[in-house]
């Protein structure tokens, strides 16, 4: 929602395929969410798309932002996550940033015990995954319960 007001440029797509849930922080996570968005705005065309899906798959929730962008090189992917990196320089001044983002993306991540499964290709897109534990469906508080009776 908040990427679609900053960036009418890009179609987004959210598929939510049944209920995923997880202990974490709620706006780290958002905060860590929000760097892979804003790199896919930075690196795929006006015009093009970028989905964000969650869905549990076994004992982990996984939520990926996934773009049709110019993707990352082969040889870079290893390093995204690595403090100050830019892949490449001459994009690293059309597009700004200081090469912090996907660093503190991966302290939020790991500090829920966590992690991040990248594919990319050149010209086709990328899509990072977050990939937490999966936790149990909270409890009904008190005040939900209530309304369900």
């Amino acid at each position: 929602r908040d990427a679609r007001l900053i960036d009418p440029v890009h179609t987004y797509e959210t598929l939510l395929d049944s209920p995923a849930w997880i202990e974490a922080d709620q706006q780290l996570i958002k905060q860590a969410l929000r760097v892979l968005v804003d790199n896919s705005i930075k690196y795929t065309p006006g015009g093009g798309t970028i989905r964000l899906q969650v869905f549990k798959e076994e004992e982990t929730v996984k939520i990926q932002v996934q773009d049709n962008g110019i993707g990352i090189p082969p040889e870079d992917v290893p390093r995204i996550f690595d403090r100050f990196y830019r892949s490449d320089q001459s994009r690293a001044r059309k597009t700004g940033g200081s090469g912090l983002g996907l660093a503190i993306a991966r302290w939020i991540v790991e500090h829920h015990a966590g992690h991040f499964e990248v594919i990319s290709r050149l010209e086709i897109g990328t899509r990072i995954s977050i990939i937490l534990p999966a936790a149990q469906k909270p409890p009904v508080m008190a005040e939900d319960a209530s309304e369900e009776l």
